[in-house]
């Protein structure tokens, strides 16, 4: 009996501890699964996504100070002019190298082959040399800019992130002009990266090369170096994920395609086995959790950050921080409709800067900007919240006044025209006001094409106000 119940007992035991095993197993393997699928399904990719949107904003100072170049006036009508003053494209290189804090800043005249670099030197490109594919890669990109990474002995063979934009007019293509910032800055923000992160990042640039990889800017290694299995569907794919194990550790490997340089971005995690998989299991579950739920927080502050910023970009002219006319002719109609259908009156001030284009001519396009902005401030502490302020185009602005009538609305013409010979503007101007009152009969274009009738009456003499019947 009592050999009978041991059995019963040891039977019994087994079973549990056999069950035990076999459940905690099937637990850890369930766990292990979930923990991977985790890893590469959503924190890599959110990793990489957050790191996509820095980069973007990291990268898109220079590329909108190359677009900037390549639609200067100045330069298009030096390339197309057939006595030139190289003196005068150094200094333009050189000032907008130091203005924008980049490395370097360059032309090529694609007509001549001449190189113009900021530092005041010029080189004949010969586009057979490989050293000068990238000129031949930037003429025959279907974008209108690129990036390239090299190591250019014109730039202290610095490694460096150049950006190339195509200098295009009537579909002809001029030259190359472009900036470009030091590789080893971008190395610091990766470092940052995978010390917050605690994963490792590195670029393959558009020549396969693979960027900061051991620690080093330039590995001189490309992406069949290091994945000759999956490089090539790699390359091919816009995102693309794997997973490598070996005997020591299991390596994910996330890809993501960033349009906005040509790159793909890498982020390896490992999980290393010799700790004990459910060391790592407990550790990695409490360490995702507050990854997971520190991402997401991050994920929601930047979106709303971008969402804010590309709202106000939508809505705001840049330089004078006025509506553009995009966002105000939905507002003009709004005030419109709510005039005809509740009979209140409703008032627009159509103005134009008097001899704006002498002032850009004498002294600059700079310190025309600042006198635009110098105008729009005059004229926001005028109408104050009673209106609404728009750069309708160049030196041209409008004021949509609701609830005001005619006598009021050439009240606030005349205290603009008032401030703005007190205002302290860097020079002096006047403008020209052409003031109409809304008609609940006619429509939008006719109210506005009253209003610019009245600012032409008013451009005659100058410096005052006129106001339509």
């Amino acid at each position: 009996m009592n050999a009978r119940r041991y059995r019963y007992n040891m039977l019994l035991s087994l079973l549990l501890l056999v069950g035990f095993i076999f459940t905690s197993w099937i637990s850890i393997e369930h766990a292990k699964q979930s923990l991977y699928h985790g890893i590469s399904d959503d924190a890599l990719p959110l990793t990489s996504h957050l790191v996509d949107l820095d980069l973007q904003k990291r990268l898109q100072a220079p590329i909108i100070v190359s677009q900037q170049m390549a639609n200067n006036v100045f330069i298009r009508q030096w390339l197309q002019s057939e006595q030139r003053n190289s003196d005068l494209i150094f200094t333009y290189l050189a000032d907008t190298r130091a203005l924008h804090q980049a490395r370097t800043s360059f032309l090529v005249d694609d007509k001549r082959l001449t190189y113009y670099h900021a530092n005041g030197s010029t080189e004949q490109l010969d586009i057979r040399e490989k050293q000068n594919d990238w000129y031949r890669e930037s003429l025959h990109s279907d974008s209108p800019y690129s990036l390239n990474v090299d190591i250019d002995p014109r730039d202290n063979s610095e490694a460096i992130v150049y950006v190339n934009h195509k200098i295009e007019l009537d579909d002809e293509v001029l030259g190359i002009v472009g900036v470009g910032v030091l590789l080893a800055d971008l190395h610091h923000l990766i470092t940052q990266y995978e010390n917050t992160y605690e994963r490792k990042f590195y670029f393959i640039d558009h020549k396969g090369r693979v960027l900061f990889f051991n620690d080093t800017v330039l590995s001189g290694t490309s992406i069949h170096d290091h994945f000759p299995s999956q490089a090539t569907t790699l390359l091919k794919q816009s995102e693309y994920q794997f997973i490598i194990e070996s005997q020591s550790h299991t390596k994910f490997v996330h890809s993501r395609y960033l349009d906005s340089i040509g790159w793909h971005l890498i982020v390896e995690q490992k999980v290393d086995k010799s700790n004990g998989i459910d060391d790592i299991l407990t550790t990695n579950l409490w360490v995702g959790s507050f990854v997971t739920i520190f991402i997401l927080v991050v994920a929601h502050l930047t979106f709303n950050h971008y969402q804010k910023r590309l709202e106000k970009m939508a809505k705001y002219d840049k330089l004078t921080d006025t509506f553009n006319r995009q966002a105000f002719e939905p507002q003009l109609q709004h005030h419109l409709a709510k005039s005809r259908n509740q009979s209140t009156p409703v008032v627009m001030l159509m103005m134009d800067i008097d001899h704006f284009k002498q002032v850009n001519d004498r002294h600059g396009h700079v310190v025309g900007d600042r006198v635009l902005q110098c105008f729009a401030t005059v004229c926001k502490r005028q109408i104050e919240n009673n209106g609404l302020l728009c750069r309708w185009g160049g030196e041209e602005f409008m004021v949509l006044l609701p609830k005001t009538t005619l006598d009021e609305g050439i009240a606030v013409a005349e205290k603009i025209h008032i401030a703005l010979e007190r205002a302290e503007c860097e020079v002096k101007v006047t403008v020209s006001i052409g003031v109409a009152q809304y008609h609940i009969d006619e429509s939008e274009d006719g109210f506005i094409k009253r209003a610019d009738a009245a600012l032409y009456q008013a451009k005659q003499g100058r410096n005052q106000t006129k106001f339509a019947a």
